[in-house]
């Protein structure tokens, strides 16, 4: 992971506080984890090697928000897709496009769809984002840019990491633990829907068309659409991600 570029709520906004809450939530449950700050993970593996180059890549972050910025507008000014779901405290509208937008008049870039428990150190519990073709957009520009370093093949090379690859989320729960008991289960379930203040479902891995799930011990879905999300403002972040989760280090941020 060494180098990671993170896309987080705004400090204080609605969003961060909940999922501030749902991760000191679980952190309880499982008490050898560690307590993180709530984030979106839009790249991994970037060439970093001084502050220069971190300064580069939240440059190059500002000007992709900037580029959207515009469309975002337009989007949620006419509405956006249902199941995206909208900012707390605001109305969420939906149209055709696949953007989901709110009374604001700004589209929503991280929204939510479910929740998983995987067997992964840093997806042990997280929450599965919606699809987002601007939020995609700016993975890919980033993996291009910072991440392959070969220029005969780099964009195609990027393209297909976005499509394959890029599997959106934002995690509420670091551990090693696996598998996690059918009562700890019932126990991470009930948190996440009281927080949230919305039922799940358990998905069937052999019906239902569960992404990764080869790397999942159990997938809900959100029965209606959390009213969780975020867009603009927000924040990225620069991060070295070496050694303990407590020794991770914030090289830069920049907030957009």
């Amino acid at each position: 992971m060494a180098i990671a570029l993170w896309y987080c709520p705004q400090y204080g906004s609605p969003a961060y506080e909940t999922l501030e809450l749902l991760i000191i939530s679980l952190q309880s449950v499982f008490p050898s984890s560690r307590i993180f700050e709530p984030h979106l993970t839009i790249a991994t593996n970037l060439a970093c090697n001084d502050v220069d180059d971190v300064n580069k890549i939240l440059t190059s972050c500002v000007a992709a928000m900037r580029s959207i910025r515009p469309r975002l507008r337009s989007a949620g000014g006419s509405g956006g897709m249902g199941r995206d779901g909208g900012p707390s405290n605001t109305r969420s509208s939906s149209d055709e496009s696949g953007i989901q937008g709110t009374a604001e008049g700004t589209s929503v870039l991280v929204s939510f769809r479910g929740c998983s428990v995987g067997r992964r150190f840093l997806r042990k519990v997280a929450l599965e984002c919606n699809e987002n073709r601007y939020l995609h957009s700016i993975a890919q520009i980033m993996r291009e840019v910072y991440v392959e370093i070969d220029d005969s093949s780099r964009s195609q090379r990027a393209a297909t990491w976005a499509r394959d690859e890029f599997a959106p989320h934002v995690s509420l729960l670091y551990s090693d633990v696996y598998p996690i008991s059918q009562a700890f289960l019932r126990i991470i379930q009930q948190r996440i829907e009281d927080v949230l203040d919305t039922p799940m479902h358990k998905l069937d891995p052999l019906k239902d068309n569960i992404s990764h799930s080869n790397e999942k011990q159990v997938s809900w879905e959100f029965d209606r659409t959390p009213a969780l999300s975020w867009s603009l403002p927000g924040t990225f972040k620069v991060v070295k991600c070496e050694g303990p989760v407590e020794d991770w280090q914030v090289l830069g941020r920049t907030d957009v």
